[in-house]
Order: structure tokens, then sequence, then C-alpha cells
């Protein structure tokens, strides 16, 4: 089962805004167990959603997902859950393969996290790096 659920099931799930309604998250779980699901992971980005607004004003959340049965799991134990780049949606699109891809770590996406636009040292990092990367090219 792939999907928006418009739920998280826990604060990890979300950056800013409002707290999340905690019996919201605990009835999502419930149907989860209920349903024998479990939650096939992903690869980053971590959040799938965003309103899109301000760093002071953005909130990011992971409402899209991809669950399984066990069943499922040991059909394909090779599966893997990818958030692609968001383009014109609110979200980002998830795939999933059945087959694992290149497992090639240095082949990895580089993934940015937005809680680095927080730190102070954030602009002089990037600028430095940007500079070396202009210089070695």
């Amino acid at each position: 089962m792939i999907g928006d659920f418009n739920k998280v099931l826990s604060g990890e799930d979300k950056f800013g805004g409002n707290q999340i309604n905690l019996n919201r998250a605990l009835e999502f779980k419930a149907c989860l167990y209920s349903c024998s699901f479990v939650d096939l992971g992903f690869a980053c980005p971590k959040y799938t959603w965003t309103n899109k607004r301000e760093i002071t004003d953005l909130i990011l959340e992971r409402i899209d997902r991809c669950f399984a049965n066990p069943l499922w799991r040991i059909l394909y134990p090779e599966a893997v859950v990818t958030h692609l780049p968001k383009t014109f949606s609110d979200h980002h699109p998830v795939l999933i393969e059945l087959w694992k891809p290149n497992t090639n770590r240095l082949e990895r996406p580089f993934c940015f996290q937005t809680m680095w636009l927080l730190h102070s040292d954030f602009p002089t990092i990037v600028r430095e790096a940007w500079l070396k990367e202009v210089h070695y090219n």
C-alpha cells in the first residue's frame, strides 16, 4: 500500500508548525497494526510534503509512505522506497523498486537536510565549498 496518508506517525515525521495530534497518530498506528502492515522505510529526503513557506513558517512532513504485510516483505525482501525530488507539487514522488538497485555506497544521491538552513555557519560553509569546487573544475 503506497500513498499520501495526510497523517504523521510520530513527532519525528514533522518539522515546524503545531505539534502532532497524538490521538490521530495512535489511531493511524493501531490501524496499521490491525492490518499487519509494516513501514518499508525510505531513502532520503526525510520529508515528503512541504507548505512551501519561508524557513520561519516552514512545515515539512513525512505523510507519503509505503506499507506492506510480512508475506509481501518476504516475497520482495530487497524492495527499496525512494523519495524522489519534488518538482511542481508540494509532495515528493515516491518510487518503490522491488529489486535492490546498485548498492555501491559511493553512488548514493546527495540528500539536502532542511535543518542545515538553521545553522549560523551554513552560508559560509556553502560559499567555501562552492569556491573549492569551482577552483578544482
